[in-house]
């Protein structure tokens, strides 16, 4: 464009007319041009609004009623359909409105809208409605028909059955076209962006952490072959093994802001190996990973804020869980805290807590150091903080050992057994450790602490054995150098126990995020369920659960009335089918909201409520199926 004709478009009001048709020639003709190659697809696609897969890229694809046409969207220009669809209407129609209109089952609709997703670990184009699209079969079908024509794909284009709508109708619909499944996708996927931040480290290939005997360094970027029970200090994780979006690699890598990706076979990748013992920069994106050499580590400092800690050591007797508040981190931890709170909550609302609950304060873990010898040792160790690694775990494992081997009070063993054989169906009873370094805002320490169980009749499950286990686990490897990551006083470190029935007969076990990790600022709920009690956090090797996105009622009019189920994927125990059924999401989809929103009254720091998040454990439990939540803290992201 010359400059003179830049000058008259600039002050001219003819040339603002001009402007704004050259503008709506050049869009038409981006957006109604047919779909011609993968080189067009490539152009105009880009990253779906939604992380919950990796290496995907979209295109959105809207049919106008109006105009009997259909538009390939340029994701460059627009991110939404409703911005491109008020540009075609020449006239803006507010979100509620078009939402209303265009994802229901009715007449109204003026588009169809869709998105084509390019799976590429799969080399397949596939159809996607949004999952709170209610979209009737036919005009689906004339939908996809309409892209069938007009693109290159032709009828190798699927359809992905996204949710539970669309999965009920499976059958029906591969008379009309071929459809992908969200576990296909799922198992396909060679690589995730866990924690999405970059690190500067030498890059090092250990097989198994756990047995791993050379010392680790904060500046060491590890390449592991399994995933690791906990995350050591160091400055990035590739990992060979997929995770689940609450694993507790995935929930401590958020916490610290690290890098952590996984890659199928990153270990034994060439392209990974030439980078061993090199000095790089790593850095993890939704799509993909990069790592670059460099000359020397930039200057950074930390800046985790000290976490403080309080503790109470004046209650001296068993605590009921009817006693227990949010208000009693300080004597009995922040796990049994946020369990009374649970159990207050569900006396108005429609869930249940783990019955026979009651708490040990920190009174009696504080004798018991002191009487076995542990806090000696325990003062030592504080003392010489530069001590090496292997002064600290043998320092370590010796406390651990004073700790089991001392007697635990008379008084409190005879107040726990007389409260368990009060009631015979609670002779067995989960021991669960409730610290004050653990749930909390900005130190989440999950996976670091132990449960055990005890029981009146077993001998070998006995209710000293399990105090002294939880009671010791304070003082793991693990969790004492991830304190002192966070930069946590370790002799203000306390550990209560909580205490409650066992579940010998759940039919599920889930963990819920109250937040849609993967789409910012966007309702939904990210749940991972599956059958009995095999762990969603630490799944035996081969074996997947649920991943799915429920919704919470809400006056957003995309979500009235409706139970959408975004499902992700599918336990590998059920054969395709979700472990739970419709009703049962919806109704932890409704108690989970009742319980965010107590919580956010009394912590959300500003921001949005939707980003809010807490996570939470539940149960279906015996052949009622009934809802037990029994644990909730702050989700740290």
């Amino acid at each position: 464009m010359s400059g003179i004709l830049a000058e008259f478009i600039r002050y001219s009001k003819a040339g603002l007319l001009l402007t704004m048709l050259f503008f709506v020639q050049c869009t038409a003709q981006m957006s109604e041009c047919k779909l011609t190659d993968t080189d067009m697809f490539t152009r105009m696609s880009g990253p779906p609004l939604t992380d919950k897969y990796g290496e995907i890229s979209s295109l959105k694809v809207v049919y106008d009623y109006q105009t009997k046409s259909i538009y390939y969207i340029n994701n460059h220009r627009y991110k939404l359909h409703h911005e491109f669809c008020n540009y075609l209407r020449g006239y803006e129609q507010d979100l509620a409105t078009f939402n209303r209109l265009n994802y229901g089952a009715d007449s109204q609709r003026q588009y169809l809208l869709g998105n084509i997703n390019y799976v590429k670990s799969m080399d397949k184009y596939a159809l996607e409605l949004s999952p709170t699209d209610q979209m009737p079969i036919s005009s689906l079908v004339f939908f996809y028909h309409k892209i069938v024509e007009s693109s290159f794909m032709g009828k190798d284009l699927t359809v992905l059955l996204n949710n539970t709508r669309l999965l009920a109708m499976k059958v029906e619909l591969t008379s009309f076209f071929s459809v992908m499944l969200p576990s296909e996708v799922y198992k396909n996927v060679h690589y995730q962006g866990i924690s999405k931040y970059t690190g500067f480290g030498t890059i090092r290939f250990i097989d198994n952490l756990e047995k791993n005997h050379e010392p680790l360094h904060p500046t060491d970027i590890l390449v592991l072959k399994h995933t690791p029970l906990t995350l050591p200090r160091v400055a990035g994780i590739i990992v060979s093994e997929l995770q689940t979006p609450l694993s507790h690699l995935t929930i401590l890598g958020q916490n610290r802001k690290i890098p952590i990706s996984a890659l199928k076979g990153a270990f034994d990748k060439a392209t990974i190996r030439q980078w061993n013992g090199k000095l790089v920069q790593y850095e993890v994106r939704s799509d993909s990973f990069s790592i670059q050499q460099i000359s020397q580590l930039p200057q950074t400092s930390i800046s985790n804020a000290k976490i403080k800690l309080q503790a109470c050591l004046t209650k001296n007797t068993l605590l009921d869980i009817d006693f227990v508040t949010r208000n009693s981190s300080k004597d009995v931890g922040n796990k049994a805290a946020n369990f009374g709170v649970l159990y207050h909550l569900s006396k108005k609302y429609d869930f249940k807590t783990p019955e026979g609950a009651f708490a040990i304060p920190f009174y009696f873990y504080d004798q018991h150091l002191k009487s076995s010898g542990a806090q000696a040792l325990l003062n030592t160790l504080i003392a010489n903080p530069l001590w090496s690694e292997a002064k600290i775990k043998e320092t370590l494992s010796e406390i651990r050992k004073q700790i089991k081997e001392g007697p635990v009070n008379t008084k409190l063993l005879s107040e726990v057994k007389q409260r368990m054989a009060s009631d015979p169906l609670y002779n067995s009873m989960r021991f669960r450790s409730s610290t004050n370094a653990e749930d909390a805002l900005g130190f989440s320490g999950a996976g670091l602490y132990v449960s055990k169980t005890g029981s009146l009749t077993d001998t070998t499950k006995s209710i000293e054995k399990a105090i002294k286990d939880v009671w010791a686990s304070l003082w793991s490897y693990a969790a004492f150098m991830e304190r002192s990551y966070y930069k946590i006083d370790q002799s203000k470190v306390y550990m209560g126990v909580l205490v409650h029935r066992n579940f010998p007969n759940e039919a599920v076990n889930g963990v819920a995020i109250t937040k849609n990790i993967y789409r910012e600022g966007n309702h939904g709920f990210v749940v991972n369920a599956q059958l009995g009690e095999e762990s969603v956090v630490r799944p035996t090797a081969g074996v997947t659960c649920d991943q799915f996105i429920c919704f919470p009622p809400s006056d957003a009019s995309l979500y009235t009335n409706k139970t959408i189920i975004d499902i992700l994927t599918t336990s590998s125990l059920t054969n395709g089918a979700l472990v739970m059924t419709e009703k049962e999401i919806k109704h932890l989809a409704n108690q989970l909201e009742h319980i965010k929103r107590y919580y956010a009254l009394r912590h959300m720091m500003g921001g949005s409520y939707l980003d809010f998040g807490l996570d939470l454990e539940f149960k279906l439990q015996g052949p009622k199926r009934e809802l037990y939540i029994k644990q909730v803290r702050l989700y740290n992201d």
